[in-house]
């Protein structure tokens, strides 16, 4: 897990330097995003953040909350908060993307189980079979 300082900022602080990483992240653009992050990111924020949007989409997917737990190597009271999460509402923008990306879902779930390739496929025959069986439904 990425340590995070328990040093608090104040909240005027925090928004504005909110808003300015969302801005750069829209500055840096589809094309230099990706490279943007690999320098921003360590390997275990980006496989941090790569488990919760692999978590929302397959929650999306309907997929049961005890396979995603096993699937993506997270505690059940992670996928269980994430979805109460999305019953809120909390997801929504998310979830309109990953709605927009249908037809590539599969690719993804994909893409983000192995981090962007950056970490490999668990070995063993058939370990992905019953991934796709179960985004393919």
């Amino acid at each position: 897990m990425s340590h995070v300082s328990g040093k608090k900022l104040k909240r005027k602080t925090w928004d504005r330097i909110s808003k300015k990483l969302i801005k750069t992240f829209e500055d840096a653009g589809k094309d230099g995003l990706p490279s943007f992050l690999n320098e921003l990111f360590t390997n275990t924020e980006k496989k941090m953040l790569s488990k919760r949007l692999a978590i929302i989409i397959l929650l999306h997917k309907e997929i049961p909350q005890h396979r995603i737990a096993e699937m993506l190597h997270v505690s059940s009271s992670t996928v269980t908060r994430m979805s109460l999460n999305i019953e809120i509402g909390k997801y929504n923008s998310i979830l309109k993307v990953v709605g927009r990306r249908k037809g590539e879902l599969v690719g993804l779930i994909e893409y983000i189980l192995t981090v962007g390739g950056t970490i490999s496929h668990r070995a063993g025959r058939g370990r992905w079979t019953r991934i796709f069986k179960d985004l393919n439904g």
